[in-house]
């Protein structure tokens, strides 16, 4: 038995804070001392109260409200472009063919970074790149397929989100001190050394490393003979089976998102476009 792995880095802001709190709510119903982590649960809890500032102050920020609109409406008109120019590749006049096959070729190499980039700036970045080829090297193609009302609206969505950004990054008002990336780094790190810590009492109390039981067998009694009497009412070990139900629950989400998009990558070719949105 062990604490489940998990990748950290790969849950958004959000589902992290819910991870860390988990803990410390489970770490605090069993106790600190019992576990044997004070020193590292005392170093995790004014991480987690930094985190929750910094959480407090961008929800209220009026601009990250409204840059994460921007980005559904920016994203909205890249699916609609690239969604038309991959159905004109099929027309029949050789000219628009080649065309949308350049555009399909060029919007394909930039499908994940500008909607899928991890960051909003990292799709702003790439957005903005790809409306620099679109409204110079490939303009004349744009012309020919008749899609220049979808590049505007592109161009005014992501000109909307780099107005907003440089909003945001002017205000400083009770904007916290400390900064997101750094505390997650260093809480990560604290939740790493926990894991490691426990997991070390694991096998030191002789149930850790290849002794494989099963939360859910363990339950109903069938492992109860392959604990030794004197450990079946082992905190840590009782601590690491609630805790591994909880890191489930988020590696479930980080698959299930996963799967989101690859599906998103394999999706069939639509029957028809809708309509650019009119301004």
């Amino acid at each position: 038995m062990k604490i489940l792995a998990i990748d950290l880095k790969r849950l958004r802001v959000e589902e992290w804070f819910g991870i860390i709190s988990d803990q410390i709510e489970l770490i605090t119903k069993f106790g600190a001392d019992k576990l044997g982590i004070m020193d590292l649960f005392a170093l995790l809890l004014p991480l987690h109260n930094k985190m929750d500032r910094v959480l407090q102050v961008l929800q209220k920020n009026i601009y990250t409200v409204a840059m994460k609109k921007v980005n559904v409406e920016r994203n909205k008109y890249f699916r609609g472009l690239y969604n038309i120019v991959k159905i004109s590749r099929k027309f029949s006049v050789p000219a628009e063919q080649e065309a949308a096959e350049r555009l399909f070729v060029l919007l394909s190499s930039y499908r994940k970074t500008a909607v899928q980039g991890g960051s909003y700036v990292e799709e702003s970045n790439a957005v903005y790149n790809l409306l620099q080829e679109l409204e110079g090297k490939y303009s004349a193609d744009v012309t020919l397929l008749d899609v220049n009302k979808w590049v505007a609206n592109l161009r005014a969505a992501e000109d909307k989100f780099r107005s907003l950004r440089a909003g945001r990054t002017e205000e400083s008002i009770d904007k916290p001190k400390d900064h997101m990336v750094e505390i997650r780094k260093q809480t990560d790190i604290v939740y790493r050394s926990i894991s490691d810590m426990l997991n070390a009492k694991l096998v030191a109390d002789g149930l850790g490393g290849d002794v494989a039981i099963d939360p859910e067998d363990l339950k109903t009694g069938i492992y109860e003979d392959a604990i030794p009497p004197e450990q079946r009412g082992n905190v840590v070990y009782n601590f690491v089976i609630a805790w591994n139900e909880t890191v489930e629950k988020y590696n479930n989400i980080l698959a299930a998102r996963a799967g989101q998009r690859r599906g998103k990558d394999e999706e069939p070719e639509p029957d028809e476009p809708s309509g650019p949105i009119e301004d």
